[in-house]
């Protein structure tokens, strides 16, 4: 009797061939693994938040430049990045200018924050109607709220391009300046939109093409091929802007040195004061000596 007693008693620290402090023992190892996993799966989710965070900001980048590009209404759209809890999609060619009933606001996840802005100095980017490109260059950064040292960033390129991650400019020095695209501001007089022409002088030939003829929103615009001594020769030229009471006008010129191997001269019709820009053959740029004029500026 007392060994059956002894049986039953053993019986009841015994369940399906474990011992209670098996059970005990295995329950405390569960219990601290998912102590010490807990937290790393937490910040494993908030880690995956930033990384989408800066995939949705590329995307609506790259939505205002779309939008813009499309000429929806003939309007430019951006966005501006409001440190720390949101950035805002915009129509207008400014934030302060924009149209406020259109704005759509992305507010940012609780666990992330913008960090830093730098765009040329300001807080947005606004994409050109014609090229798609961007009126600042620069990157904002995002971070976890709870851990500062995790980061992402977003650049943004004056070309338009837009990506994750940092993007380091190659210093002048070590740059080959090729002329491809250069700006230039023409200030002071108005450009007659309906009976001037611009002059493309090339050696042996002069192509113009009129005003009138090659506008686009609002805008000259005019890209096409030149045969200069048996050679031809690619040129684009257009307008970010045209007429602009504090501005002017601002030209655009495109001039591949892979495509263009000839001198050339840019004028304006109704300009008897000298032309807008010229190259040599090898693409140096030469100011032009028109008293409207401003210095070439390489993008």
């Amino acid at each position: 009797m007392e060994s059956n007693k002894i049986h039953a008693a053993r019986s009841m620290f015994h369940v399906a061939g474990f011992t209670i402090v098996e059970i005990l023992v295995v329950v405390g190892i569960i219990g601290l693994f998912l102590g010490l996993s807990i937290p790393q799966l937490r910040s494993f989710g908030q880690g995956a938040k930033l990384q989408n965070t800066g995939k949705e900001v590329v995307a609506a980048l790259r939505l205002a430049q779309s939008k813009t590009l499309a000429s929806e209404g003939a309007l430019q759209y951006g966005v501006y990045f409001n440190v720390p809890g949101q950035y805002i999609l915009f129509e207008g060619t400014s934030y302060a200018t924009r149209n406020v009933g259109n704005d759509v606001i992305v507010v940012l996840e609780k666990t992330v924050e913008v960090s830093s802005v730098a765009l040329g100095g300001g807080n947005e980017v606004v994409f050109s109607r014609l090229t798609g490109q961007a009126s600042a260059q620069g990157s904002i950064t995002f971070r976890l709220v709870k851990d500062i040292s995790s980061t992402k960033v977003v650049s943004v390129l004056l070309s338009g391009a837009i990506q994750e991650g940092s993007v380091t400019s190659p210093l002048d020095g070590g740059r080959v300046v090729d002329s491809r695209h250069v700006e230039v501001v023409y200030q002071g007089r108005d450009i007659d939109t309906v009976n001037e022409s611009v002059s493309l002088l090339f050696p042996g030939i002069t192509f113009s093409f009129p005003v009138a003829g090659n506008m686009m929103e609002g805008e000259i615009f005019w890209e096409g091929d030149v045969v200069s001594e048996s050679e031809t020769q690619h040129i684009k030229v257009h307008t970010l802007l045209l007429n602009d009471p504090l501005q002017g006008t601002i030209f655009s010129l495109h001039r591949d040195r892979d495509k263009n191997t000839k001198s050339l001269q840019v004028e304006l019709t109704g300009d008897a004061t000298g032309n807008l820009i010229s190259y040599d053959g090898a693409g140096v740029i030469i100011q032009g000596t028109s008293i409207y004029a401003g210095a070439p500026e390489i993008q």
